[in-house]
């Protein structure tokens, strides 16, 4: 379920060209050999920036304590924040070689599918909202649901460097991954469930002053509700789906059931609850694979929510 689309809105800064250069010299070793290989420079790349980026890194650790309210020995809350960075590196060399590998019948052999039969049976009667996380190689659950006979289209936003972005775009598009923009989406989404397709989004950021409180790791939560307003508009049941890494370059996609979001502000508020529940157990089966680095329990005072702000304090 991509979370960004080609075209950012200005034109590329010097920084911008740079920062696209480097990225690419860096992408070149890791094309220089298989999957697997790429995989082992990817986990190097991934630790050396879990060692330099220390405010995100702090910031994940502190997630991961007060997720688990205390109860992770200390080594295992930094085991598996290197797992996090190390992930970080080989979902970033698996999108690189996703156009080579992800092609006609041979994607098929990349992914498996475990499809709840509740969500089979409402599949074979018309379209549903899937809902992703920042979890394992979240690029590539796109083509694994093609691989399973699902058709998606996403909702997305650009990403801020233009050059990048279209990049990017380019090696999405190769594995059979298209969005439409975020903003002005609807009337595209309307079309595409009409023609009985599917259509997706991540859900797991901070979803800010417009989001909706809720809770996630039972902590309160602005979250982005965007996808279950949507589903209730379009009326159509949403899933939480993710995508499990068995080994490198190989995958398999978890659909949980159907969920229904009843009419009204009550209706609503039951199925992002329902959501983040989902996205919670498949965190918690895999902690390692998900992206703690995110400030997802930050609530600034002017949001309006009725709980105690969270913004600048770090609380046990």
């Amino acid at each position: 379920m991509g979370e960004h689309e080609d075209g950012g809105g200005h034109p590329p800064t010097l920084g911008n060209r740079i920062e696209y250069l480097l990225v690419r010299i860096l992408a070149l070793p890791m094309l220089c050999t298989d999957v697997h290989g790429a995989a082992r420079i990817g986990r190097v790349l991934g630790r050396v920036l879990g060692i330099v980026d220390r405010r995100h890194r702090g910031l994940a650790e502190d997630n991961l304590r007060r997720a688990y309210g205390g109860t992770l020995p200390e080594a295992e809350v930094k085991r598996i924040i290197d797992e996090v960075y190390e992930n970080i590196g080989v979902t970033a060399v698996e999108t690189l070689h996703g156009p080579r590998r992800i092609r006609g019948k041979a994607a098929g052999k990349w992914f498996t599918a475990d499809i709840h039969p509740d969500l089979g049976a409402r599949l074979a009667e018309g379209p549903v909202m899937f809902l992703g996380a920042h979890f394992g190689n979240w690029e590539h659950i796109i083509p694994a649901a093609r691989a399973a006979g699902l058709d998606i289209l996403t909702v997305a936003r650009p990403l801020d460097n233009p050059l990048i972005d279209r990049w990017v775009t380019s090696v999405r598009h190769a594995v059979g991954h298209f969005s439409v923009p975020k903003e002005g989406a609807l009337r595209g989404l309307l079309r595409t469930v009409r023609s009985g397709k599917c259509i997706g989004m991540l859900a797991d950021q901070n979803g800010g002053r417009h989001g909706r409180l809720s809770t996630f790791f039972g902590r309160p939560c602005s979250t982005q509700a965007g996808g279950i307003v949507l589903a209730r508009r379009l009326g159509i049941p949403f899933t939480v789906g993710s995508l499990e890494r068995r080994a490198p370059g190989f995958h398999r996609l978890v659909l949980g059931p159907p969920v229904y979001v009843r009419d009204g502000e009550d209706g609503e508020r039951e199925a992002v609850d329902a959501m983040n529940r989902g996205i919670e157990d498949v965190v918690r089966r895999r902690p390692a694979d998900w992206m703690w680095l995110h400030r997802r329990w930050r609530i600034k005072a002017d949001w309006g929510f009725p709980v105690e702000p969270t913004e600048g304090k770090r609380k046990p």
